[in-house]
């Protein structure tokens, strides 16, 4: 049983540090959209998919809170 414990806090640790990371680029993708909208106006239609999977990575991430 102490086994079982102990492999699901190993993977639900790294279910939420690869959260972290997901919404860490979608973050950098919208900072990096911001930089390309100054010479591509166009740019701006990216923010619903970019501010989608953000929206989707923090809800992840409070899923996975309530595991712990």
């Amino acid at each position: 049983m102490n086994d079982d414990n102990a492999n699901r806090e190993k993977l639900v640790r790294s279910a939420r540090v690869l959260s972290y990371v997901n919404v860490g680029i979608w973050a950098l993708a919208m900072i990096a959209m911001v930089f390309l909208m100054q010479d591509f106006h166009g740019a701006r239609k990216l923010y619903p998919i970019l501010g989608g999977g953000t929206a989707v990575g923090i809800a992840l991430i409070t899923s996975i809170a309530k595991l712990r």
